[in-house]
């Protein structure tokens, strides 16, 4: 096989892929590869190859797209290997909201933090590790982009189980960045952004338009913006949010990427009184969230309409498969160039957290890979916070890979979201009965 390739594991995402494949057929860069679409479901891959090649024919790119159920199959020499894996797919997503719920816990989102996080990891941490391992034994010079919520666990799982070049992406930062930039009326391209954190809760430390500093326009602006604990429902991202808010003024600095991710590491903004709606407007994320899971049928009829050729291929605007793209080019070419934020292990980048962290941070790309930037030590109570979840997630990630059911109960313990053992127990017996045979190791 030519190393001229690029495998994406788990092709039956509905947004990434077809996002993915436009971007390929736009860079001349990738004109002679092949891209290697694997999903165990064989109607999924076939039907996002047939995507694929009307995409290319119709923007004349020299792309060829085969579809896999085996990965090893697909692996052998590619130059860049992707996962978007989602083990129980929606069904499963579904789950980690609902069982929850059933002991007052609702979450925003699931899929990264909370005990809906904890519970996706326990299922995806074992599949990359495998997928992981393969890339070492079979394609060794790969670079590995993981884009699979619990993205920092996940990470964390590949980067300690295979020795692997291992990166994680997610585009909230940049959504976030492009949201504050439109609130303060400055295009985001003039605008010089680092952040720090963890994915999903991630810090903006220093916003600047040429020498200007911007965070006392961006703190002006907030404080005229932002609402408190009652205020309206709202999945929109921008100045006005209220958890955001709250954050900025307890911690003296702005989180990414928007209040439903947020939210979910801290105990308090996902409880209120009125339990028909959440407080701190948080119920707009939850509702989108849920609207989302129940799209994804309709999402493959319009894929299979498209393959077919009885519909237009659809605009795909999502932007995150651009910023994989352009990482692949920067690789292949040498053109340098920074990116905003990607996940990698901490290793004293940010001095202050533990060093086996995976850390969102900013990177140079170029011919020899993806290098994380140092950026300094955090402040103390970001970096408390920070460092309770990632411990936390080192638990989740060690009972993931062994099966232990007490690691995973104490994973749940941990989590703020979670009120102690007896709650914690009932969630993962629940679980382990909704998930079936992929929760099976963590029974009584």
């Amino acid at each position: 096989m030519s190393e001229n390739s690029i495998v994406l594991i788990g092709a039956g995402s509905t947004v990434f892929t077809p996002g993915l494949m436009n971007d390929l057929a736009d860079n001349r860069v990738f004109d002679g590869w092949t891209v290697h679409l694997v999903d165990l479901v064989e109607d999924a891959a076939e039907t996002m190859a047939r995507v694929g090649r009307r995409i290319a024919a119709e923007k004349g790119a020299d792309l060829t797209f085969v579809p896999h159920t085996d990965r090893r199959e697909a692996l052998a020499g590619a130059r860049f290997v992707t996962t978007t894996i989602a083990v129980g797919g929606a069904d499963g997503w579904r789950h980690d909201l609902e069982v929850p719920e059933r002991y007052g816990i609702v979450q925003t989102v699931g899929d990264s933090v909370g005990p809906g996080g904890v519970l996706r990891a326990l299922r995806h941490v074992p599949e990359l590790s495998a997928v992981a391992q393969d890339v070492a034994e079979l394609a060794p010079g790969a670079l590995f982009v993981n884009y699979t919520n619990p993205l920092t666990a996940n990470v964390r799982a590949i980067t300690s189980t295979a020795p692997v070049d291992a990166i994680g992406l997610c585009h909230g930062t940049m959504h976030t960045l492009s949201k504050i930039a439109a609130d303060l009326g400055i295009p985001a391209r003039e605008i010089g952004a680092t952040f720090a954190g963890l994915n999903h809760l991630c810090w903006l430390l220093d916003l600047r338009y040429g020498a200007e500093d911007l965070y006392p326009l961006l703190r002006r602006a907030v404080s005229e913006r932002a609402g408190g604990a009652d205020a309206p429902s709202t999945n929109e991202e921008g100045v006005h949010l209220p958890v955001s808010a709250d954050l900025l003024a307890t911690f003296g600095l702005y989180p990414a990427p928007g209040d439903r991710h947020v939210s979910e590491f801290f105990g308090h903004y996902l409880r209120g009184a009125d339990s028909s709606e959440l407080p701190w407007g948080l119920q707009g994320g939850r509702d989108d969230t849920i609207r989302y899971i129940d799209e994804k049928s309709d999402l493959w009829d319009r894929l299979h309409a498209q393959a077919d050729g009885t519909e237009p291929l659809a605009p795909v605007d999502d932007g995150e498969a651009e910023r994989l793209v352009d990482i692949c080019a920067a690789v292949v070419t040498g053109r340098e160039h920074v990116e905003l934020a990607v996940n990698v292990p901490n290793q004293g980048k940010i001095p202050n957290l533990p060093a086996e962290a995976v850390v969102e941070i900013p990177a140079v790309v170029g011919a020899s890979g993806v290098t994380g930037l140092g950026v300094g030590a955090l402040p103390s109570a970001i970096a408390a916070v920070l460092t309770a979840r990632a411990q936390q997630q080192e638990i989740t990630v060690q009972a993931a890979l062994t099966g232990s059911r007490e690691l995973a109960l104490q994973a749940l313990v941990l989590d703020p979201l979670v009120p102690g053992l007896a709650v914690a127990t009932s969630i993962l017996d629940d679980a382990c009965v909704a998930h079936g045979s992929t929760m099976d190791r963590f029974r009584a």
